[in-house]
């Protein structure tokens, strides 16, 4: 059997959509007791209560998990989760201090990429240190831009500054 690597979202994550349910609760018992039939603020809390419910659900699960072939991240804005092959992966970006990953990955379809708020991940470092020792394995290398961090792949890295040099000359 495969190990799986587990990264569940931090606490406070589940109580913030909790939050978000009982403001929606009482919101809507208000609206109702007082007989209130404005669409717009009956919508709002519509709102409430479908985005209190989604994080709630959403927290059920680990916010990533890895695998020795694929890793799979479950982005609270997104609707569902994205499974990547570490084979298809391409690069990822991380603001130096930031609290944002993004990993972009190869499909049928043509590369794209997911986008992980790191501030949600309980095991920050961790998950961190095992993103870049498993890309690292595979000849990933780091490249500094500014205040940006990429890892990618060196061929990568190789045919885009030789696309740069064509465009030189």
């Amino acid at each position: 059997m495969e190990d799986v690597m587990k990264f569940a979202f931090r606490p406070w994550v589940r109580r913030a959509g909790i939050s978000i349910v009982l403001v929606a609760s009482v919101a809507s018992a208000g609206l109702a007791a007082a007989a209130i039939g404005e669409r717009a603020l009956w919508v709002y809390v519509i709102v409430l209560w479908i985005g209190g419910l989604k994080v709630v659900a959403g927290t059920l699960r680990p916010i990533a998990e890895a695998t020795d072939e694929m890793l799979v991240i479950r982005p609270l804005h997104n609707v569902r989760q994205r499974a990547v092959a570490w084979r298809n992966v391409r690069g990822t970006e991380q603001m130096i201090g930031g609290d944002r990953l993004i990993i972009y990955y190869d499909t049928t379809r043509g590369m794209r990429f997911a986008a992980l708020n790191l501030n949600l991940v309980k095991g920050r470092r961790e998950f961190l240190a095992l993103i870049d020792s498993r890309l690292r394995s595979m000849n990933f290398i780091e490249k500094q831009v500014g205040r940006s961090r990429y890892l990618s792949r060196f061929d990568t890295q190789k045919r885009d500054a030789d696309q740069s040099d064509g465009d030189r000359e």
